[in-house]
């Protein structure tokens, strides 16, 4: 069994709280355009869980390439783990369209907020370098 790195649990923690977070203002969004029903309810748990899965995935695979010595192998436990995380993100996003409990729109968004979540606390560190450079 593999022992989740700590960086892995933070930076993880991290992306869950900036999916949520924006997973709940969609909901509002949702809301107040008074299109909030089940379907968006169980769209957001599909995508907003897929999300955080995948990136949690994408950390216990750099783990295990780091720490194979062999670059040949790490490189190739790299490669499969994308491949495969990318095929799962097709089926998720297959599900949101094709099924009709699950608001497709409500399923691809919350697939996309890691990478906003990324970018606004790559923002935030960068600002507190500046602050702390000065």
């Amino acid at each position: 069994m593999i022992k989740v790195q700590p960086a892995v649990k933070k930076e993880t923690a991290n992306i869950a709280i900036g999916t949520l977070s924006l997973s709940a203002i969609m909901l509002v969004v949702f809301l107040i355009l008074k299109k909030l029903d089940y379907t968006v309810i169980l769209g957001t748990l599909l995508g907003s869980g897929w999300a955080i899965l995948n990136f949690f995935l994408m950390g216990l695979t750099i783990q295990k390439a780091t720490a194979d010595k062999n670059e040949n192998r790490s490189r190739s436990i790299m490669q499969f783990s994308y491949s495969m995380r990318m095929l799962a993100t097709l089926g998720v996003g297959a599900l949101g369209v094709f099924v009709p409990i699950f608001n497709w729109v409500a399923v691809v968004c919350p697939i996309l907020f890691p990478r906003i979540t990324i970018f606004v606390m790559s923002i935030k560190n960068h600002k507190i370098n500046k602050k702390e450079e000065n």
